[in-house]
């Protein structure tokens, strides 16, 4: 049913080089890597993705072969050292998270320190200055764009990008907010999670671990669900800012979990995936040991029941959650860091991979064949 191409000698170098260049530090300043990875994110049959190059384009999927609707590049002030964890960057040099997409823009986050907005029909841009390179994903909710940066503030934006408010946290912020029930949750290098009210940023509660947090948040039924950098994944209790429950692993967990099935479905860099009953802890299953570490998000391909997540040892997985079985979807010759998209009404699922020239795959899920491919350098 699926393709297992294995793997070649070079993928291996390009994953140590890659790996030096990606170590993080638990205390201190630490640098994002500079040369950035955008997953793709889609709407009414368009799909958009940031580039390596630093521009954002919008392509058409609806039919075989994708075809580009806009293209605008992002555009760099031109100050400061890119190593620095506050620093501007000289030269645009794209972006880490995915878009977000509203009713009729969608938002891209620059590691220049810029926020975007592009108007889905043109690519018409407006952009706002946080002042630090964006790592984390923005994200839409109701009538706001929220946004975390380097500098450690965290953004509350109109929809026009116009400043609502703003919150310190005391360290970098390189994950990626959540929002449920006027609470949105952000978790930052400072080791806390952050529970803020969204209409004022009034500081609810937060929570604090033993290691930075570069997870983004899960919340289900009233729990959060937040990875950090101490080896552990916590369930916390959204109303209170309490500790439910703590399990340990052998790295960091770096990924945004999945919930399904009463489930807790996550990577971590311990090259592992685990299935953890959401109720109690000690249930928990090793259902995936991959040769990297693993820093993709799980997605559910819901007609298929098949549970989707890449690895830095160069592969795309699909696990059964029934069975807890794992096959090897598609091979590519480099990391797969970027997060993934899947395309419900298709059962496609879209990769962005950087093997080399940078393409964005999109791949039939039932047989893993490759659809399409398309440079995006």
């Amino acid at each position: 049913m699926f393709s297992n191409i294995k793997k070649s000698r070079l993928s291996k170098i390009l994953l140590s080089l890659l790996l030096l260049s990606t170590i993080l530090l638990l205390a201190g300043c630490a640098a994002a890597p500079t040369r950035g990875w955008s997953g793709p994110a889609v709407a009414n049959n368009v799909l958009y993705v940031g580039t390596i190059g630093g521009e954002v384009i919008a392509l058409d999927v609806s039919g075989d072969q994708p075809s580009q609707v806009w293209s605008e590049t992002l555009e760099s002030p031109g100050t400061g050292g890119f190593l620095a964890c506050s620093a501007r960057l000289s030269t645009p040099m794209s972006t880490y998270g995915k878009p977000a997409i509203g009713e009729d823009k969608v938002y891209v986050g620059g590691y220049d320190g810029y926020i975007y907005s592009f108007t889905l029909e043109d690519g018409y841009m407006r952009k706002f200055d946080t002042g630090s390179a964006i790592v984390g994903s923005p994200i839409v909710a109701g009538e706001t764009v929220f946004v975390g940066n380097s500098d450690g503030k965290f953004y509350a934006l109109s929809l026009d990008l116009s400043p609502k408010w703003s919150f310190k946290t005391g360290a970098k912020i390189w994950s990626t907010p959540a929002v449920d029930n006027g609470v949105v949750y952000i978790g930052s290098s400072d080791h806390k999670l952050y529970a803020l009210d969204t209409e004022s940023g009034r500081e609810i509660w937060h929570f604090k671990t033993e290691g930075a947090i570069l997870s983004t948040p899960l919340v289900v039924d009233g729990t959060i669900y937040v990875g950090s950098g101490d080896n552990n994944l916590y369930a916390v209790d959204a109303g209170t800012g309490e500790q439910r429950w703590a399990l340990e692993a052998g790295n960091w967990f770096w990924t945004e979990a999945l919930f399904h099935n009463g489930e807790i479905w996550v990577g971590c860099l311990d090259h592992k995936v685990y299935a953890i009953n959401a109720q109690n802890p000690e249930d928990f299953r090793v259902v995936l040991e991959t040769e990297g570490r693993v820093r993709t998000p799980p997605v559910l391909m819901e007609n298929l029941n098949l549970i989707l997540i890449g690895s830095e040892d160069g592969n795309v997985y699909a696990i059964d959650p029934e069975e807890k079985s794992s096959q090897v979807l598609y091979s590519f010759e480099a990391p797969v860091l970027a997060p993934l998209y899947a395309d419900q009404e298709k059962d496609i699922i879209y990769v962005h991979a950087q093997n080399g020239s940078h393409t964005l795959y999109a791949i039939e899920v039932e047989t893993g064949d490759i659809k399409w491919d398309y440079t995006t350098e």
